[in-house]
């Protein structure tokens, strides 16, 4: 039977009702970030019983993580390069106690929280792959199989992955909505946590006396370009802290902002302009106090959250993706993303790794559901670009 066929061919209703039942002990399981450890010992298990060697590294000493991140090696042809295929364990919150309501044609919540179709389906869709290939024995590469932890909260398990435990150059992540669709570029995102400090005094007796922080931070983004600065980078100061009293001059103004682009050299050019609009303003507040100048100060922690992703329209990955989804009817659209995954940090160490979508919808929400058909189109998709990348027609 040709590759172009066998995906289709091989996922049949019974796949599929497994699929199903495999999702709903995943989604029943609760991942809420940093609270890893059941569901990784379930997928310990059941990578194991399809033959795959399994081992933990040392990340969640570094996240808080109950565990660290979970590597599977599952052997294939070993002249052929191994293959990596990924997603994560965590979901947001509020993920306890998920109670899931199967439908027509999706998979939903109760409504009182998430579903953790994000990304519970890209496992099972990674864990019914190696099935698949296993009981019909399907010519494949070496898979490498990589569950993080902490990815909600900043990419924390990939940046702390011990990628010396891995071999692959290439792969596929599975973290993102339409399985129409392949993330090949991402931007770039730094963090800002910055506090404007500047003194103290009774605000109705000697208001002179004192540099108001918050004043200070308010000129200094009346001048910031956030938002949409171009095509490829955006800025932002989400939260904004400060002040305890209304007689009180505020000492004390703490913000936190992020920048992002998919051109490097953007990203550095607005953080700096986003540092010296602060450092402006902050000059601007001179006063003379007791026959001396002072001013506010501005202090900053600056934090590389992670890298851009830029996936060459010749990958061979992304060649055997689009091929696959031919196969199944569909064009699979090269996309550029916004937000970031893991596919940032595993670019970053040199695997490229586009991310495919797999029918989570309105994903860090309570209305989040998981659409069927998408799910067994990326079930098809990536059955079928695994075969792809033996190298060589399924007989």
């Amino acid at each position: 039977m040709p590759v172009t066929e066998i995906a289709m061919a091989f996922l049949t209703e019974q796949n599929k009702k497994r699929m199903v039942s495999v999702f709903l002990d995943l989604v029943k399981t609760d991942s809420v970030t940093r609270e890893e450890g059941e569901i990784a010992r379930k997928l310990e298990a059941r990578l194991k019983a399809l033959g795959c060697k399994v081992v933990f590294d040392n990340a969640g000493k570094k996240t808080g993580s109950q565990t660290g991140n979970l590597i599977a090696r599952f052997p294939g042809a070993p002249a052929i390069a191994p293959v990596l295929l990924s997603s994560h364990m965590d979901t947001v919150t509020p993920g306890k106690g998920v109670k899931p309501q199967v439908k027509k044609d999706r998979i939903t919540s109760d409504g009182t929280t998430i579903l953790g179709a994000d990304c519970k389906s890209g496992i099972t869709v990674i864990l019914e792959t190696l099935a698949i290939i296993k009981e019909r024995n399907l010519p494949h590469p070496p898979l490498e199989v990589v569950f993080t932890t902490c990815e909600e909260t900043g990419l924390q398990g990939s940046q702390n992955l011990d990628f010396s435990l891995l071999k692959s150059r290439r792969g596929i992540v599975l973290d993102t909505e339409d399985p129409r669709g392949a993330t090949v570029k991402a931007p770039a995102a730094d963090r800002l946590e910055i506090k404007v400090h500047g003194i103290a005094a009774h605000a109705g007796m000697f208001p002179e006396r004192g540099i108001s922080a918050l004043r200070v931070a308010a000129l200094a983004i009346s001048k910031m370009k956030l938002g949409r600065i171009d095509a490829e980078t955006t800025a932002n100061i989400g939260i904004i802290e400060g002040g305890s009293a209304t007689n009180i001059i505020t000492p004390l103004v703490e913000l936190k902002a992020e920048a992002r682009s998919h051109n490097p050299a953007k990203l550095r050019r607005q953080v700096k302009h986003m540092l010296d609009t602060l450092e402006k303003a902050a000059k601007a507040s001179a006063i003379k106090l007791d026959g001396k100048t002072v001013r506010a100060r501005i202090e900053c922690r600056h934090i590389n959250s992670y890298p851009n992703m830029n996936i060459p329209a010749s990958d061979k990955v992304l060649g055997a993706l689009t091929a696959s989804a031919k196969a199944a009817g569909i064009k699979l659209e090269a996309k550029s993303s916004g937000g970031g995954s893991d596919a940032n940090i595993f670019a970053r160490h040199g695997i490229f790794t586009p991310n495919l979508g797999c029918g989570m919808w309105e994903p860090h929400t309570t209305q989040e559901y998981l659409d069927l058909a998408d799910f067994f189109l990326c079930a098809e998709i990536t059955l079928g670009t695994v075969i792809r990348l033996a190298g060589k027609e399924a007989k």
